[in-house]
């Protein structure tokens, strides 16, 4: 939901600032000037930061940038607590737990009023989220889509900073880039996925409601990718990073972290896959810092899932393309991987210096300020 940006200068005055006497009057007040009194200065004028959230008109304001930090360090702002992320991680799970079970009743429902058994067996019965029909890859994809509000959500009312700062040192979505980095590594998958269905063919057939699957990951596969990058490239990466000062170690714990936990959740052990997903995670940390926003991380995370959907439903592999429990990698496959990710790196940062991206998120106002240090 777009919001009004906030007034712009070192501080906004507000309208009492602008008196102007009454011409009626005989005369404007000629006596001396009245002291004002001796006040400490407010906590979002005298604490430095990256992202500047300031009273105005009675309200609290959207953030605004007060220093040029890069985009892992935004939520370092004069409002910034040792505490918040902690509070920002409690929120966001409760947010998740009411969204998801949402999502699951709906799915049941749906379900249930579709299916050829008694409505009461068939809700009883739920979407079968084990298989890998149609119902199961929309519920799973929706899950995963929500994720994007409900970041937006733990960003804003924890951290009191516009959630637009979450997607990019703009404060928004960077569309065009967006589609710039679509472009660029679309032909660099195309070319991957050929070859390794040419030179590796899938072991299964397509699956037999691939239309209703293709249509999926055209449609709803885009923003399950793009949620898995605002929870784990944006509010994971920024929150993490708001307890390291130096841009370099709080961008370097952050990427582990991220990385990390992106790989354990898809569920396999496998030291080669492990790694294999972990690649992906660190090249779009990377990607998200130089170019200062999710664009690229997502560009990357949309074309390797929709391209693989519909390659898998398309020609066949399906089943095999979802990682489990069971599934192995092999380091050729690694390799591989690491090979193709440092390719589109380089076509994206190309295309960043070229087309002048932003990777520092604009001062406010006046000369910049040092970061913040955390007070308790």
């Amino acid at each position: 939901m777009p919001v009004p940006p906030p007034p712009t200068g070192d501080l906004a005055p507000s309208p009492a600032a602008h008196w102007d006497p009454v011409p009626s009057w005989p005369e404007p007040w000629s006596g001396p000037t009245p002291p004002v009194p001796a006040t400490s200065s407010p906590s979002w004028l005298a604490s430095p930061g990256g992202a500047l959230s300031r009273p105005v008109g009675g309200t609290v304001a959207t953030a605004l940038p007060s220093a040029p930090l890069e985009h892992h360090q935004l939520l370092r702002g004069p409002r910034a607590r040792w505490w918040r992320p902690l509070v920002s991680l409690l929120l966001l799970l409760g947010l998740v737990g009411v969204v998801w079970t949402a999502i699951f009743l709906g799915g049941d429902l749906v379900h249930a009023a579709l299916s050829d058994q008694p409505f009461d067996d068939a809700l009883a019965a739920g979407v079968d989220l084990d298989g890998f029909g149609p119902g199961a890859q929309l519920v799973t994809d929706l899950t995963l889509a929500a994720l994007i509000p409900v970041v937006l959500v733990a960003t804003r009312v924890v951290h009191h900073v516009r959630p637009g700062f979450v997607s990019s040192v703009t404060g928004r979505l960077r569309w065009r880039w967006l589609l710039r980095c679509l472009l660029a590594v679309l032909p660099v998958w195309v070319v991957y996925l050929g070859l390794g269905f040419v030179l590796d063919p899938p072991a299964s057939g397509r699956p037999e409601p691939w239309p209703l699957l293709l249509v999926l990951a055209l449609v709803v596969t885009p923003f399950q990718a793009a949620g898995e990058e605002y929870l784990f490239r944006g509010w994971l990466v920024q929150d993490v990073a708001v307890w390291f000062a130096h841009p370099g170690v709080a961008w370097g714990v952050s990427t582990v972290v991220s990385a990390g936990l992106f790989a354990l959740v898809h569920g396999s052990l496998d030291p080669w896959v492990l790694l294999d997903i972990a690649a992906l995670g660190v090249a779009a940390c990377a990607l998200n810092r130089r170019p200062g926003g999710l664009e690229a991380g997502i560009a990357l995370h949309v074309v390797n899932n929709v391209l693989l959907g519909i390659a898998t439903t398309t020609v066949g592999g399906y089943e095999e393309s979802f990682v489990s429990a069971d599934s192995s990698g092999s380091p050729v496959a690694l390799l591989t991987s690491l090979v193709v990710l440092t390719l589109a790196a380089l076509l994206v940062l190309r295309a960043a210096r070229r087309a002048g991206v932003e990777r520092r998120a604009r001062p406010a106002g006046g000369p910049p300020l040092a970061p913040a240090v955390l007070p308790g």
